[in-house]
Parts: C-alpha cells; structure tokens; sequence
C-alpha cells in the first residue's frame, strides 16, 4: 500500500516521500537523516490528535483528512492559495471532503499548516496540548498570507550601529551558566525567542533542518509564490541559532549533549557568528529584551559570580577585593593567635 492511502492513525512507511510533498520533489534521499527530529514531532502531532478525555473529545473526530494523501493534497492547496480566505479554502476544499463540515475542514488546515510549517495553529480547547507552544488560531476575516505573516511582525525599534553590538558571551550556555536562565525547546516556529522573564525561561526553536528545508523548497520552486512564512524569518531563525549557538564553543556543544540536541552538527556552518543585532529584522525586539535581562541582572550565586566574564574589570575588581579582605582575615587571625600565644607565655612564666 503506497503511503499516501495509508490512514493518519498509522505510521507512515516512507519519509522521503513526505519530504517531498512538504519541501519539493528535488528533495534527496541522503537528506532525511537529518530531519529525524522533525520526525520524532511530525509523530507526536499525529498522536496528539487522538488525546482526550473520551473519543469525542478527540482533535481527530471529525476531521476532514483521513489520510497521508490528505494532508499533501491540504498542503498543496495552502501552499498554492496563499492570498484565499479560511472561508474561501474551505469552499474549495468542499470538492473533496463534501461530507466534512467547517469544524472538520479547519481541523484539517490547522493540522496540515502543524505538520508542513511546525506552527502551532490549534483551536484553544485543545492549546495545552502541547505545553510548550503557545497555540494561535487563524479566523475567517484575514487570508492565511496575512495571518502568517502577522505572527512575525518586523522590529519596531531603530537603532544605530554602534547600540546593536552584541557581547561575545551572548550565547544561550552563557545565560545559562552565569544568568541562571533555563532553555526550553518549542515546537513552534513563531514562539522562537519567547522570554519569560517571571520564570526566567527562555523559547528556542531549534528545528534548523526544518527551516533549510522550507527555504531549499522555496528557491528551488519553479512557481513564483510569495512564501507564507517570510524566507528572512526563516534565514533569521537559523542565524539566531547560530549566534546562541556556536558549533565551536565547547560549553555551547556539551550543553547540546546534556540535551540531546544535535541541530549544530547539521550544516549549512555560518562562517562567522553575528554580533549585531542589524543583522536580525523580525527577531530584533526579542533579542533586545534578551540582552536586557542577561547583561542587567547580577550574577545571584558564588558560582555565577565565578563563570560571570559580562565585564572583565569588574570582574578582577571584585575577586581582587576578596583576596585582599581573604588575607586581611587571615592576617589578623594570625595577630590574634600571636597576640594569645604571647600572653598564654606570660602566664607561665609567672606562674
């Protein structure tokens, strides 16, 4: 049985010829390895939509798309019909699924755009399902250009050369280390540099394999589509990843290790790490409040106050101090024992 005839409740046989649905038919057999991440999540979305309290709760009840065809035959519609309403998609996806109603129908786009673009459209009783990713929802009264679109929006802030430099410890086992700021990993695209400042948890997506498809896919397309998600957010996303990320930090890779992470062993390598944030249009704003909380805070612990490299002056400054107050403790300890010595001798000599 071909793949595309086999039902979404089970597993799929050949990944290539998902790669090639998703990311065009010039996609190589000698690339799927390095999508196995991607993989490990396209299975868990399948899952996912048999979880639930009972049956009818279930995200699968109802859907339009039953099978692996359905979902390439929902993607090539999205991916063809980017500047359509969900009410026009619909309408046109009706020829299919004429015994699908709205919910089935939305259900179905909203898995396909999961699937093939890892952005986390769901409908929000099923939003904590996957707790990692915030959950987004497109309506009827915006196309799906502009709604996909939206969820990147460009900088809002201008800044000069000179304020946009980044320090050389701007990397993610850095803050870490010294700030005490945890890395979680998302599943969505558009959550990528989410900071939450009140559990001091930091968003990363770091599905690089991914992105490099849907770029090759594009610039390999002979149609001449705008892309429905901007070729500078992806080409950002990868960048941004290779700046808190540098495959040749020793901290960074032993980071990655601990968390079983492997995206900086897939190329393609950036020659050199970018260290402005000029280089970066939609992921600006939350760089910016990154680089607020890594380089404001002080260090909280003895051993943050140790690794913390943020500024080299202060830095000998303090442990210089500390040496100095070190052996002024220990110098007049020393005095005080001399001192107790002396006296203890007097006593038995006049004893």
């Amino acid at each position: 049985m071909a793949i595309a005839q086999i039902k979404l409740t089970n597993r799929p046989g050949s990944r290539l010829q998902i790669c090639q649905a998703f990311f065009g038919p010039d996609f190589r057999e000698d690339e799927v390895d390095a999508l196995q991440q991607y993989f490990i999540y396209y299975s868990e979305e399948l899952d996912l939509l048999r979880k639930g309290i009972s049956e009818e709760s279930w995200q699968i009840k109802g859907l339009a798309a039953e099978t692996y065809e359905d979902i390439f035959y929902l993607v090539n519609v999205l991916r063809k019909n980017g500047d359509s309403r969900r009410s026009e998609l619909r309408q046109r996806l009706s020829l299919r699924f004429p015994s699908a109603d709205d919910q089935g129908l939305n259900r179905s786009i909203d898995l396909a755009i999961r699937l093939w673009l890892m952005i986390n459209t769901q409908e929000p009783e099923f939003g904590g399902l996957r707790h990692e990713a915030i959950s987004v929802q497109w309506d009827d009264e915006s196309t799906l250009l502009a709604f996909l679109h939206s969820l990147f929006p460009r900088s809002r802030w201008q800044i000069t050369a000179q304020s946009s430099r980044l320090e050389p410890h701007f990397t993610a086992a850095f803050m870490r280390d010294v700030c005490g700021l945890s890395i979680e990993w998302t599943t969505s695209l558009h959550d990528h540099l989410r900071l939450d400042r009140l559990r001091k948890a930091l968003k990363v997506f770091p599905y690089k394999c991914h992105l490099q498809a849907l770029i090759d896919s594009h610039k390999n397309s002979s149609e001449n589509k705008q892309p429905l998600v901007p070729l500078q957010v992806l080409e950002e996303t990868k960048l941004s990843l290779a700046l808190l990320f540098p495959f040749w930090d020793s901290r960074t890779v032993a980071f990655l290790v601990k968390e079983k992470q492997d995206f900086h062993e897939h190329g393609p390598f950036e020659a050199t790490r970018a260290l402005t944030l000029l280089d970066f249009d939609h992921w600006r704003d939350r760089l910016l409040e990154l680089h607020e909380e890594v380089f404001q805070p002080p260090p909280v612990s003895w051993a943050q106050l140790w690794r913390d490299r943020r500024s080299p002056q202060q830095f000998w400054t303090f442990w210089i101090a500390i040496m100095i107050l070190a052996l002024t403790v220990v110098s007049t300890a020393a005095t005080i024992v001399q001192a107790w010595a002396s006296l203890k001798a007097l006593d038995e000599l006049s004893s």
